[in-house]
């Protein structure tokens, strides 16, 4: 998010992390479609113009998110190497999802190119179902087969898992859900995420990433970037304190139980989804009904509001036109994949760096969500926003 610094209105603005999601990164589909359809609205002129005209030439970039993330896991698919059953099995890609799914066709839009343009059997298995219709095999592979439940039948050796639920605590609600983790997280299929990669995109990573004078984030990229360029992706965080008894930690019960001082910050669990935080004035309320539960205070962390410049612009949503202030955030696709420089027995593969390898790595789109500038939260399924477009002028 554009941030602006509310105690100097004449400084530069600023570009600020708001964080960085490992898992179910939804809207990649719906978004291209939402930046064509802007496109389309512009070359009919469809828009009203300004008055008085401020704006010359307005353009949409082009979005490559359903392009670019379908041929991510396709390279991830062909990365797989052929079957290892015997004798051998047709691949294939899982996504799995939550039922009922009221985010299908976002989904759709990225699994239809693997079938059609890839030739890639391609399936919707539900989170509570994966033990029912999987299995992986006891040898060393650990191949992960697949049985569709219209077609019992038939057997696919599993390539790549995409995860479009496993991250919300309500996908766990027994003992089979954390099995059915465990099952897929075992088997030999790549995991889009794996449940490391999973927990890397947690608030509590990004907070330990974050914090004012921590060494973390030189310690992981000191070996590859500059001083300079550290500090660049450093400025780029705001303030992220734990709840805890360090002396950080102390200073962020200080500002968060305060009246006055909790006003510039919000409050985060380590939920996704939306809709989860809590903020400004309503912190110090909120965590004296936790009580003296330590472990809840420190589920938690304590962010440094953005604030953003706002825009007069309208929304779309549920039918209704809804026009006022609102404000943006801008989210950047990428396709990441490596192959792990450790053995499960924490040794290094075939001698090699045990930091692993980097064999893909590309920007892969973007998302852009706009949202009222009273609205404290900005999830698009849920509720709080909608899809939008970049829009590139002359002024």
């Amino acid at each position: 998010m554009v941030h602006t610094d509310p105690a100097n209105p004449d400084s530069k603005p600023t570009i600020k992390q708001v964080e960085f999601n490992t898992i179910a990164s939804s809207f990649g589909g719906l978004s291209t479609k939402v930046s064509q359809l802007h496109s389309y609205l512009n070359e009919i002129a469809a828009y009203p113009p300004t008055s008085p005209p401020t704006i010359a030439y307005p353009s949409f970039p082009a979005n490559p998110c359903i392009e670019s993330l379908s041929h991510g896991f396709s390279t991830a698919h062909r990365a797989y190497g052929p079957s290892k059953s015997s004798p051998s099995l047709p691949l294939c890609i899982l996504f799995i999802v939550t039922v009922p799914e009221s985010n299908i066709f976002d989904q759709l839009a990225l699994s239809t190119p693997l079938q059609t343009a890839y030739e890639i059997p391609t399936f919707r298995l539900a989170f509570s179902a994966i033990l029912d219709h999987t299995t992986v095999s006891s040898n060393k592979h650990r191949i992960l087969n697949y049985s569709p439940p219209h077609s019992p039948e038939m057997s696919y050796e599993v390539s790549l898992v995409y995860f479009r639920a496993g991250y919300s605590p309500s996908h766990y609600p027994s003992s089979a859900s954390w099995d059915a983790r465990l099952h897929l997280e075992r088997s030999a299929a790549i995991k889009c995420p794996s449940i490391l990669t999973h927990l890397a995109g947690s608030k509590k990573i990004q907070q330990e990433l974050a914090t004012p004078n921590s060494p973390h984030l030189a310690n992981f990229l000191s070996r590859t970037s500059s001083a300079d360029l550290i500090d660049r992706i450093r400025n780029t965080f705001t303030a992220i304190y734990p709840l805890d008894d360090t002396p950080e930690g102390q200073h962020a019960i200080r500002l968060a139980t305060s009246a006055k001082d909790s006003e510039g910050y919000v409050l985060k669990p380590q939920r996704e989804g939306g809709g989860n935080n809590v903020y400004g004035s309503k912190i110090p309320a909120f965590l004296a009904g936790l009580g003296d539960d330590q472990q809840r205070w420190r589920s938690h962390i304590l962010m440094e509001l953005i604030k953003p410049p706002t825009l007069r612009n309208s929304i779309l949503r549920n039918g209704e036109v809804q026009s006022g202030e609102v404000i943006g955030e801008l989210g950047v696709y990428g396709v990441c994949l490596w192959r792990n420089g450790h053995d499960e027995a924490g040794g290094k593969k075939n001698g090699g760096d045990a930091d692993g390898e980097v064999l893909e790595n590309w920007e892969a789109g973007f998302l852009l969500r706009t949202k009222g500038s009273e609205s404290e939260e900005g999830g698009v399924a849920a509720g709080f926003g909608a899809v939008d477009s970049p829009c590139l002028v002359d002024v």
